[in-house]
């Protein structure tokens, strides 16, 4: 009988009747020294995050007919920069932000989200150190809401980039760093 299931699924697929796998993953846009591990599945974007340093991982995605009415996001992110983060930053590179769920964060704190049009800030007060969830990755229910996109066509790409955002005196440790290095460099060059 469970060939007969198997025999009958593959004519199916082969058909064309099968259901059209929705916002398909085609992988991290560019390099980043982030980990990504994609979950979607019709109607949903899903997908984990983990930041090793302060940077920004776009993911790709090709829509599908599922996803043209709305499409539902959520995310797990991990910071394992071991810096404190003042919040994350979303950006579509189609589409816009419907509605904005929840965010819930390890140890409390509070979070305030800010979106127009297809880019999203989360900011967060006291810093975060460890995980942050976006929507409802987990699906422990209790009151978290998946964020929503809208606007899109089937066969749109869709880029999502989201960003560590850094507490300003890692920033400006950063920076100064930076310049530190570069007036080494150019009094190498004069000498």
């Amino acid at each position: 009988m469970n060939k007969h299931l198997l025999a009958l699924a593959a004519a199916l697929s082969l058909a064309g009747l099968a259901p059209a796998h929705a916002a398909t993953f085609t992988g991290v846009v560019g390099s980043t020294p982030a980990t990504v591990a994609d979950y979607s599945v019709d109607g949903l974007i899903s997908f984990d995050i983990d930041f090793s340093s302060i940077t920004s991982a776009t993911l790709g995605y090709t829509i599908g007919a599922m996803d043209v009415g709305g499409l539902s996001l959520n995310a797990m992110l991990r910071n394992f920069t071991g810096a404190g983060l003042e919040g994350y930053t979303f950006g579509l590179s189609s589409g816009s932000f419907g509605s904005l769920g929840t965010v819930t964060r390890q140890f409390g704190g509070t979070s305030v989200i800010d979106f127009n049009g297809g880019n999203a800030t989360v900011s967060f007060s006291p810093l975060e150190f460890l995980d942050v969830e976006i929507g409802d990755p987990l699906f422990a229910g209790a009151g978290r809401l998946d964020w929503t996109i809208l606007g899109l066509n089937a066969g749109d790409t869709l880029n999502i980039t989201v960003s560590a955002v850094p507490e300003p005196e890692t920033l400006a440790l950063l920076l100064s760093g930076l310049g530190m290095v570069g007036w080494i460099t150019r009094r190498r060059r004069q000498a």
